[in-house]
C-alpha cells in the first residue's frame, strides 16, 4: 500500500511476530502499559497496512475481471455519528474483550469471561422463554462472579493447561473473530464467503500477539486505529 514505508527495525518486527505466529508461545505476562511498546506497535500497524493494501489490491484486480463480489453490510448503512462512534470505540472495547480478554491464559481473565459467557446465554435463553426478569437476574450474577474472579485470581500467572495448549486458544481466537464477520455480508453462502474473511483473521494475528505481549490496552487501541482508517477510506469514498 502507499504510504507504508519499511525499515529494518519494521522488518525485525515483522520478523519476530512471523516467528511468533509460526511457534506461538504464551508469555508469562505483558509487559504492561509503557511508551517503548508504541513503536512496536506503530511497526506493526504498518504491517496491517501492507497487509490489507495487498488484499485490497487483489479484490479490486477480481473485481476487475468482472467477479462480483457480495453485498456488504456497510454498502447499506449510513456512517452517521453514533454508527462512527460505535465502530471506532465501541466495537474495538467489545470484540477485544470478547476474543482477546481471556487470550493471556490467568485464571481470573479465563473464569470471567466464562462467566460472562454464560450470563449472556442466560439473558437469551431468558428471553426466549419469555422470563427476561430471570435473564437479567444471570446477567447481574454473571458480571458480579466475573469481577469477583478477576479479583480473586490478580497476579496468577497463566494455566498451564492453557500455555501447553496455547497455540490452539491463539488461531482459534483468530478465526472466531474472523468467522463473526461473516454476518457483514448480506448474500451467500457461509462456506462460500469465508475466504472474503482473510483481512479479518490476519487482523486477529496481529492483535493476538498484541494482546499477550503488551496487553489488552494494546489490542484494543490497535483495533481502534484499525478501524479508524478503514472509516476514514469510506468518509473519502463518500465525499
Amino acid at each position: 500500500m502507499a504510504g507504508v514505508v519499511t525499515s529494518p527495525q519494521s522488518t525485525g518486527t515483522w520478523k519476530r511476530f512471523g516467528a511468533f505466529v509460526r511457534r506461538p508461545e504464551l508469555p508469562q505476562r505483558p509487559t504492561g502499559v509503557h511508551l517503548a511498546a508504541l513503536p512496536v506497535l506503530g511497526k506493526l500497524f504498518a504491517l496491517d497496512l501492507l497487509l490489507m493494501g495487498v488484499l485490497i489490491g487483489i479484490a479490486a484486480g477480481a473485481t476487475a475481471l468482472g467477479l462480483e463480489m457480495p453485498e456488504h453490510l456497510l454498502d447499506q448503512l449510513e456512517l452517521t455519528t453514533p454508527l462512527i462512534l460505535f465502530i471506532l470505540v465501541a466495537a474495538p472495547l467489545g470484540e477485544e474483550l470478547i476474543f482477546r480478554g481471556w487470550l493471556s491464559g490467568r485464571p481470573g481473565h479465563v473464569g470471567a469471561f466464562v462467566a460472562l459467557l454464560a450470563a449472556a446465554v442466560g439473558v437469551t435463553a431468558g428471553r426466549m422463554l419469555g422470563l427476561p426478569l430471570v435473564g437479567l437476574a444471570l446477567l447481574v450474577a454473571g458480571v458480579l462472579v466475573a469481577i469477583y474472579l478477576l479479583w480473586r485470581k490478580r497476579g496468577r500467572p497463566p494455566m498451564p493447561f492453557f500455555a501447553r495448549h496455547f497455540r490452539w486458544f491463539y488461531f482459534g481466537s483468530a478465526l472466531a473473530f474472523a468467522s463473526i464477520h461473516l454476518t457483514n455480508f448480506t448474500e451467500g453462502n457461509a462456506l462460500i464467503l469465508l475466504p472474503l474473511t482473510l483481512p479479518q483473521f490476519l487482523l486477529g494475528l496481529i492483535l493476538g500477539y498484541a494482546r499477550v505481549h503488551f496487553g489488552l490496552w494494546a489490542s484494543v487501541l490497535f483495533h481502534a486505529a484499525h478501524n479508524s482508517l478503514f472509516v476514514g477510506l469510506l468518509l473519502a469514498g463518500a465525499g
